[in-house]
């Protein structure tokens, strides 16, 4: 009898606790209520029924409320709606100011990219500057190393390039040279110039022999410059053209 008596107790304390548990998950029942209090150790709990706090604490305890506590339905269904519409906003900005940076970035690159674009390395010996150039003549081409010369009237190959270029068709020329001197020599049209992001067509030269290691491999003059602006950067040893 005894055993029957300890086993209908236990059940009906379980029935009890079921009953509590389901009292409090009904919709309608529940307390918005909750309490807080700290222990001496500074640790601070919350617990949704002020019998759970221990005696001692029971002074300190803080009485708190859901913030929706006090509206009404409506007035809580409008609030909520606009805490949500407050995110989705905050999202946006968040999206919008990711984009803006993006753009930024992508702005950043191409500036990077036109720059290196406009840079030309050149060798420079002295105050000479010798700049890279790619010569053309019909299906024959050779790369060169041109002394920049602004005081050049046209720009100036010597024979070893033009027989590289294949070129067989010059006309005669007479040309001025330092201290008044007046020399033979033969001109050509060349398919194009090209100097890093520079190119252009039908570009006269001058062959003319020159004494060996004079200037490269002949002049970069004013029939290809003229026009480009472009400013020298001596100590990176590049020539920044200038759109």
């Amino acid at each position: 009898m005894g055993a029957k008596r300890s086993l209908y107790k236990k059940i009906a304390c379980a029935l009890l606790s079921l009953c509590a548990v389901a009292a409090f998950l009904a919709p309608g029942t529940t307390s918005a209520e909750f309490y807080s209090y700290e222990d001496k150790k500074g640790t601070v709990h919350f617990v949704e029924d002020s019998s759970k706090i221990p005696k001692e604490y029971r002074h300190k305890k803080q009485v708190r409320k859901d913030e929706y506590d006090d509206l009404s339905a409506e007035e809580q269904a409008l609030l909520r709606e606009k805490e949500q519409q407050k995110r989705d906003g905050n999202r946006r900005l968040e999206t919008e100011q990711q984009e803006q940076s993006r753009q930024r970035r992508i702005a950043e690159e191409r500036k990077e990219l036109r720059a290196k674009a406009l840079t030309t390395r050149v060798v420079i010996l002295g105050r000479q500057v010798f700049v890279p150039v790619k010569l053309r003549n019909g299906s024959s081409e050779t790369d060169v190393l041109l002394l920049l010369d602004t005081g050049a009237t046209s720009s100036v190959i010597t024979p070893a390039v033009a027989e590289r270029l294949n070129i067989e068709e010059t006309t005669n020329v007479k040309i001025g040279v330092v201290g008044g001197r007046v020399m033979n020599a033969r001109k050509v049209v060349l398919s194009n110039m090209e100097v890093g992001p520079i190119k252009r067509e039908n570009q006269e030269a001058i062959i003319v022999r020159q004494r060996q290691g004079e200037f490269g491999d002949g002049l970069l003059g004013m029939s290809f410059l003229a026009g480009l602006k472009y400013t020298i950067d001596f100590p990176r040893q590049s020539i920044n053209w200038i759109p």
